[in-house]
């Protein structure tokens, strides 16, 4: 079984940060309503679990004949992160969503979430290594993965919008976007120091 939970913490902070889908559904929340958005959340989790899995099987098959290529993808995830938390510092994606925004498709939030670069962080460098050894410990950790997305989608959903539209008196979109870098930088130490 997996020897630490601890990996739920990193989950959630990846899944809070503001990224494209986030943007994406807290900006159709405000144009479309709430209750049109949360329908596109099966379209985020079967992405999110498609490109996840896909991910893993590639490295399962290239371990016996190139097993440096989970260093380097831990690497590039490391990598990720820190440019992340540093587009999370400079910028508000959220803003450039609302300039353009078209009614959004379950195969958009589902495509944005499978070209998400956070779908290899999980595979990669969240998710314990224990996760693939057997479909048990596949399915457990799968299961608390969508446990953790729903709320976490709920939350930009319900409040994303709120931020959006600029009714959050207590925060605004540039300190979520500077408070989540540094939550990201804070969660991911583990999987960082685990790397190196």
């Amino acid at each position: 079984m997996i020897e630490s939970w601890l990996f739920i913490f990193a989950m959630i902070a990846v899944l809070l940060i503001p990224g494209p889908t986030n943007a994406l559904l807290a900006n159709a929340s405000h144009h479309q309503g709430v209750f049109k958005t949360i329908r596109l959340i099966p379209a985020e989790l079967l992405g999110y679990v498609y490109g996840i899995s896909l991910w893993a099987l590639l490295l399962h098959l290239s371990m016996p004949t190139w097993p440096i290529l989970i260093h380097l993808l831990h690497f590039a995830s490391a990598m990720y992160v820190l440019w992340l938390a540093f587009l999370l510092w400079k910028s508000s994606p959220a803003d450039k969503q609302r300039q353009n925004y078209q009614a959004l498709k379950p195969q958009q939030v589902f495509l944005s979430t499978l070209k998400n670069p956070k779908v290899i962080l999980f595979a990669t460098g969240i998710f314990p290594i224990e996760t693939w050894d057997s479909f048990e410990n596949y399915a457990w950790v799968l299961g608390v993965f969508c446990l953790t997305l729903i709320p976490c989608t709920l939350f930009w959903i319900y409040w994303g919008q709120n931020l959006v539209v600029g009714k959050v008196k207590l925060c605004t979109a540039d300190q979520l976007y500077k408070g989540s870098a540094m939550l990201l930088m804070l969660c991911m130490l583990p999987v960082i120091v685990r790397f190196f």
